[in-house]
């Protein structure tokens, strides 16, 4: 998994999230996100798919609102554009399953909250 923002950011997210396994996160704090250009990940706004919508996510009810109300300033990334918006909160993302140095599935979210079905994404894990 790959992160905008900044070692301090990403250290107080993986501190919420204790299952997720700090050695394979990493964070992409080089000017312009040069990690998710390489990607070529789109931006948000830059176009508008089709048969897509977006919705907002489970946060786990009123205490999981409030929690993340409490964490959207801290972790919000800080490199900001030429009006100010903070570049990585305009980012999309991504999945993909990488097997030896072969990518064997890959995914561009169209939207924030646009992600492949699972099953999809286990697929490009089992053997061919």
């Amino acid at each position: 998994m790959i992160a905008p923002g900044t070692v301090k950011q990403l250290n107080e997210f993986l501190d919420e999230l204790p299952e997720v396994p700090r050695d394979k996160v990493c964070v992409d704090d080089s000017n312009g996100y040069q990690a998710y250009a390489a990607m070529n990940f789109g931006r948000l706004g830059e176009s508008t798919p089709t048969g897509v919508k977006m919705e907002v996510p489970d946060l786990g009810g009123v205490g999981g609102v409030f929690k993340y109300l409490g964490k959207v300033v801290s972790l919000a990334p800080e490199q900001r554009d030429e009006k100010g918006v903070p570049q990585g909160v305009l980012l999309l993302g991504g999945t993909f399953v990488v097997k030896s140095t072969e990518v064997t599935y890959a995914w561009a979210d169209r939207i924030p909250g646009d992600y492949p079905k699972p099953a999809e994404v286990f697929a490009g894990l089992s053997e061919d």
